[in-house]
């Protein structure tokens, strides 16, 4: 299925690409996707093009540090964290919009993408229609394990040693900037965000929280501590228990989690939302 790319520069010199397939619908609904921690784009194209297929347009941003070009690799001399990211959300959301008119854009988080969305839905009200949390949680000790709490203070003491997090070398995410594992840390030991945590109470969307069978890395409880984070959303709890699937794989098994998600988006946000 073709795919619309669209440069999004930053006032610092930098650029993302957002990439966009259309569905035959110009009515219909928008996922944009918000990716994991240290995953590259590309990891969700065949899940983008089989959303597009079912009748939903789908949006995809690059995590800052991680464009496949017109980026910069986190180092000593290249920093960032949760809020840079959420104005690259905001950038990714408008570009959308400019792309899509008309349509109404939800916000398709996977694990440390929904805490951007979720933070970012608090920081703008009224920019998205709703949020689809994959495999997405607070990594909150309380509702994780305790042992986050030593792993939270052993990642951000690396980052500052190396002025990068090595996430490549320990099987946690990738080469993340330090002020990223900083705020990820943060959230881990306050559950609280970095920036948005007094408005989440303003967060009356639609949410759509879906949990996967044995995720170590979005244990069930920890997902329903993120959805509880906005009390005021109306929140519909999914779990995915399908064989082969994980913490990622399910973005490369599109057949078991998209017509979960269009069926939801038709029922809770439809194409008038």
């Amino acid at each position: 299925m073709s795919s619309t790319e669209i440069v999004l520069e930053r006032a610092e010199g930098t650029s993302s690409t957002l990439t966009i397939w259309p569905a035959a619908d110009p009515a219909a609904v928008v996922a944009l996707i918000v990716p994991a921690m240290g995953m590259p784009a590309s990891y969700y194209h065949r899940f983008g093009e089989a959303l597009a297929a079912a009748g939903m347009h789908c949006s995809l941003m690059e995590l800052r540090g991680h464009e496949a070009s017109g980026g910069r690799i986190p180092g000593r001399d290249y920093d960032l964290g949760y809020a840079d990211m959420a104005d690259d959300l905001d950038d990714a959301v408008r570009a959308t919009r400019r792309a899509l008119p008309g349509a109404s854009v939800l916000l398709l988080g996977h694990s440390m993408g929904g805490q951007l969305a979720t933070m970012y839905a608090a920081l703008h009200p009224g920019r998205v229609a709703g949020i689809v949390l994959v495999a997405s949680s607070t990594p909150h000790w309380r509702t994780w394990s305790p042992w986050i709490l030593p792993l939270g203070v052993g990642f951000v003491g690396v980052s500052r040693l190396l002025g990068h997090f090595p996430g490549q070398r320990v099987k946690f995410a990738g080469r993340e900037a330090r002020g990223t594992m900083r705020d990820w840390a943060h959230l881990a030991r306050t559950g609280r965000f970095v920036a948005g945590e007094d408005r989440l109470a303003g967060v009356d969307l639609p949410v759509l929280a879906i949990s996967v069978e044995g995720d170590r890395l979005g244990p069930p409880r920890a997902v329903d501590a993120l959805t509880a984070k906005v009390p005021n959303a109306h929140v519909t709890r999914d779990h995915l228990d399908v064989d082969g699937i994980d913490h990622f794989k399910w973005a490369r098994r599109p057949e078991a989690v998209v017509p979960r998600i269009v069926a939801w988006a038709a029922s809770a946000v439809g194409a008038d939302a």
